[in-house]
């Protein structure tokens, strides 16, 4: 004889039978837990994402059409630094890493940025560095070695707190050359100048000592100021065809 079961009892057969599986795992929580932008190790990624973010190391890409977000690197040999909002090749998979291998487009063009990490080297038999406008260098040391070189300018301005040149042999040829400073000094073995006209002014006093002083004029010598003063403490001569005074 079959008899019917009341909602209660159905009820308190499917508590019990809830009761007993307290404890055992769900195989679909995990599932259902699961994040959609989540990589398997064997999942491949290459496709073209938008740089949210970065901090110079890692970048952050998603695919907004796709609802996928991830945290990849750069590629080393990916050279052109990407910015947000640029578009950008990803690929690789969980396992072996998510790389940018290539910036696809720019968001603000002309506006480009190489960046490699540690020391960077380029050899070439021939290398030309061209800016249109400008080429500016900026570093805390600068080095250059050359068997020779050339510097082809229509204006040059040096401007260092310290600057020394060494030469063994200095040539320099100027239309017209002026030198201003607080104080200047100058150490050589030997002079030679050879002047057209030389004219000289001096605010103060003007003194030179020397063991030997030999002034020698092919027409006139003159010598004049307001006391004037020759002294000799052994000899003092004068000669000449005429001498005149007064």
């Amino acid at each position: 004889m079959n008899h019917r079961q009341s909602d209660s009892d159905v009820q308190i057969g499917l508590d019990s039978e809830a009761g007993n599986q307290v404890g055992r795992p769900d195989p679909l929580q995990p599932l259902l837990q699961k994040r959609a932008n989540t990589l398997n190790g064997d999942t491949h990624v290459h496709s073209a994402f938008l740089v949210e973010a970065h901090d110079r190391a890692h970048f952050t890409v998603s695919n907004r059409e796709h609802g996928r977000q991830y945290e990849v690197k750069r590629a080393a040999s990916c050279l052109l630094l990407p910015e947000p909002g640029d578009k950008v090749l990803v690929s690789g998979d969980a396992a072996g890493g998510l790389y940018i291998i290539a910036v696809l487009e720019q968001r603000v063009a002309g506006n480009t940025t190489l960046q490699v990490d540690g020391a960077l080297t380029v050899s070439a038999d021939e290398l030309s560095l061209q800016g249109g406008r400008r080429l500016a260098m900026n570093t805390e040391a600068f080095s250059l070695a050359a068997g020779a070189g050339t510097v082809d300018a229509k204006s040059w301005a040096v401007k260092s707190h310290y600057y020394m040149l060494a030469s063994a042999e200095l040539n320099v040829v100027a239309t017209a050359s002026k030198y201003s400073g607080d104080q200047r000094e100058s150490y050589y073995r030997s002079v030679t100048e050879t002047v057209g006209q030389s004219s000289r002014y001096v605010a103060g006093t003007d003194t030179v000592k020397a063991i030997n002083l030999d002034y020698a004029a092919d027409f006139v010598a003159r010598l004049s100021g307001n006391t004037t003063l020759i002294n000799g403490e052994t000899v003092v001569k004068a000669d000449g065809k005429q001498i005149l005074v007064g």
